[in-house]
């Protein structure tokens, strides 16, 4: 997707920098090239990652999906 199609508050799927699979989450902020992500879900496999982030992460547009 593209910076302009995402919205801030909106819950999108995306794989941020780092995971192994894509996760679900709220937009909270916006820079040039990527989002800032509220985790609400993700895989089992990023579950310890999810908590070392404390729930924050890093997506490029280009990984967003709309849920």
């Amino acid at each position: 997707m593209k910076e302009e199609e995402i919205e801030l508050g909106k819950v999108y799927l995306c794989h941020p920098i780092g995971f192994e699979k894509a996760v679900e989450g709220e937009v909270v902020s916006k820079m040039a090239n990527c989002a800032v992500i509220r985790i609400n879900a993700c895989d089992q496999i990023d579950e310890e990652l999810r908590e070392d982030k404390s729930n924050m992460v890093v997506a490029k547009y280009s990984s967003f999906t709309t849920k």
